[in-house]
């Protein structure tokens, strides 16, 4: 079995190379990853409605898709992320119980009392350390988690809050559960440590392993794939599922505004802005103006400096776009 210790904390760069092993290569393999502050959405999640946008956009955490589904996690540089891939029978390859046990034994090992929760997830204390996902392809499975060491929980409570009011879809929703730090159950050890205690639990745990590198053939085909797909809109947050959005908002000077629009393939298909029935005839413009327009920040930002410039309009550029998230 080949064990691969990622010495990269690019999240599109890891999420390809779990991909890459997966589809492109017959071999049983066992990966470990950290990532930069992001976060990650399961495979048939609504982005936008997973994460707490005014947070996120304010402290510049990203967003990524993963291949697998489930629900949204929150990586940093003090969470490790485990993934196993092996070759099976096809209606015996999901098996979460299977998977977590080594991660499970080597917590025990270091004196913690981890145990196996009823959603699949890895506990201490009956809080929660990993949320646990998999992905099949064709007879190989991917099983991957996280295991929270010493994560910003401040942040990660914070990025995850939701409004569960202002999206409506048929997404699958995250269930949000009590979480914990490994750390405050084990004080002798520090991050570093921590990877190199699991990496090392693995290689013994599965029999003829050893410490693998990916050639430099595979990571030419990793980083075509983090161009192609992780790095991409169409990926991150046009495969969300087709969703609507109605929001209200009030302005400094006592306006109220709203926007109820349907987003279809990541695109915005169906927008109408109400307010002040002196403006009626701008905000019918701009509704129909934005239909087609990709629903991301970065997209209505450049829309609105340019509306704004050409026109003299009293609405903020920052008011404007709280009527889209």
């Amino acid at each position: 079995m080949r064990g691969i210790l990622s010495t990269i904390n690019d999240p599109a760069y890891n999420l390809a190379t779990e991909e890459y092993l997966l589809r492109k290569t017959e071999d049983d393999v066992f990966f470990l990853y950290v990532n930069q502050p992001s976060i990650i959405v399961g495979k048939h999640q609504n982005a936008l409605a997973e994460i707490n946008f005014d947070y996120t956009d304010k402290n510049n955490i990203p967003v990524y898709r993963r291949l697998s589904g489930g629900g949204t996690v929150y990586h940093d540089l003090n969470n490790l992320n485990f993934c196993f891939i092996k070759s099976g029978e096809k209606n015996k390859l999901v098996n979460f119980a299977l998977y977590s046990k080594p991660i499970l034994q080597a917590l025990n090992k270091l004196g913690i009392e981890a145990h196996f929760g009823k959603r699949h997830d890895i506990q201490i204390d009956n809080k929660k350390v990993s949320g646990n996902a998999s992905h099949v392809f064709k007879n190989r499975v991917m099983h991957h988690g996280t295991l929270l060491f010493n994560s910003e929980l401040d942040i990660l409570n914070n990025a995850l809050k939701t409004n569960p009011l202002l999206y409506k879809d048929k997404a699958v929703k995250s269930v949000r559960s009590e979480v914990t730090n490994i750390s405050e159950y084990t004080k002798d050890i520090n991050f570093k440590e921590f990877t190199s205690f699991i990496f090392n639990f693995l290689l013994n745990y599965f029999d003829n392993s050893k410490p693998n590198e990916l050639s430099n053939e595979e990571v030419k085909e990793i980083n075509l794939l983090v161009k192609e797909k992780y790095t991409t809109d169409e990926w991150n947050f046009g495969y969300s599922p087709n969703y609507s959005l109605k929001k209200r908002i009030k302005l400094e000077d006592g306006t109220r505004l709203s926007n109820s629009m349907i987003v279809t393939k990541g695109k915005i298909t169906e927008c109408k802005i109400s307010g002040s029935k002196d403006q009626a005839n701008l905000f019918t413009e701009v509704s129909k103006t934005l239909e087609g327009t990709i629903h991301l920040k970065n997209n209505l930002n450049l829309f609105f400096d340019n509306k704004i410039k050409n026109q003299s309009i009293k609405i903020k550029k920052e008011e404007w776009i709280q009527l889209f998230f």
